[in-house]
C-alpha cells in the first residue's frame, strides 16, 4: 500500500470524517446510566466484550467480503452482503445509526469522485458496504483497512466512555493501548471466518440499546 492509500485511511478513519459517529453510544450510555460501566476497567471490558464477541463475528467477516465484492464489481454480493449485515442489527436505534453512517459517507465518496455510491443515495446502506467501496477504490490494503475500522470504533466507544463516566483522557489512551492487541487478534481472526461461522450477538448490550431508545435523558442520539 503506498503512502496516498495510507493517507485515505487516516481521512477515513479520522473522527472528523463528517457521518456523524459521535452521535451514538450503542447503548453505553445507558450502560454507564445503569452503573454497569462505571471506571476505566469497566469500560474497557465493555469495549473488550463488543469488540471480540461481535465486531469480530459481524463486522470484520462481512467487511471483508463486501471489499473482495466491490474490488471485483460484483454487485450482487454487494447486495446480498448489506442486507446481511443491516438484518444483523437488533434494534432500531443500531440500525438507524448504521443506515445514518452509510447514507452520510456514501454522499460524501459522491463529492470525492467515487461514482459508485450514488447507488447508495437511493437505497439503505451500511457504513460497511461504503466504507469497503472507498478502501477498495482508494487501493488500501484489506489488512490494513479492517485495522483501521475497527481502531475507529474502539476510538469513537472509548471518547464515549470518557464523557460519560468521566473519565480523564490519559485514561482513555491507557484503554486504548490495552484494546490494541485485542484489535489485532480480533481482525486477524474476523477475516478468516467462514460464511456458516458469521453473526453473534451480545444480549446485554442489545438490552441496553433498547433501553437507551427510551432514556429519560440521553448525550447521543436514538
Amino acid at each position: 500500500m503506498n503512502n496516498l492509500s495510507l493517507i485515505q485511511l487516516l481521512r477515513l478513519c479520522s473522527p472528523t470524517l463528517p457521518i456523524g459517529s459521535y452521535a451514538y453510544s450503542q447503548g453505553l450510555e445507558t450502560a454507564c446510566h445503569n452503573e454497569y460501566v462505571t471506571d476505566q476497567d469497566t469500560l474497557l471490558n465493555w469495549i473488550e466484550g463488543l469488540l471480540t464477541h461481535s465486531i469480530q463475528y459481524i463486522d470484520i467477516p462481512i467487511f471483508s467480503r463486501l471489499y473482495d465484492a466491490h474490488l471485483n464489481n460484483k454487485q450482487e454480493d454487494i447486495n446480498y452482503w448489506n442486507n446481511y449485515v443491516l438484518a444483523s442489527r437488533e434494534t432500531s436505534e443500531l440500525l438507524l445509526e448504521d443506515t445514518q453512517m452509510g447514507g452520510a459517507l456514501a454522499r460524501l465518496l459522491i463529492s470525492l469522485g467515487i461514482e459508485e455510491s450514488i447507488l447508495w443515495k437511493k437505497h439503505p446502506c451500511s457504513l460497511l458496504t461504503t466504507f469497503s467501496l472507498a478502501c477498495a477504490k482508494w487501493n488500501i490494503d484489506k489488512n490494513t483497512a479492517a485495522h483501521g475500522l475497527v481502531w475507529t470504533w474502539c476510538e469513537n466507544q472509548v471518547s464515549i466512555g470518557i464523557k460519560l463516566i468521566p473519565l480523564g483522557q490519559t485514561q482513555g489512551q491507557i484503554i486504548l493501548s490495552d484494546l490494541m492487541p485485542v484489535i489485532e487478534t480480533a481482525v486477524a481472526s474476523g477475516l478468516t471466518i467462514e460464511d456458516d461461522k458469521i453473526g453473534i450477538t451480545c444480549p446485554g448490550a442489545i438490552i441496553a440499546s433498547m433501553q437507551h431508545e427510551q432514556q429519560y435523558t440521553r448525550l447521543f442520539r436514538s
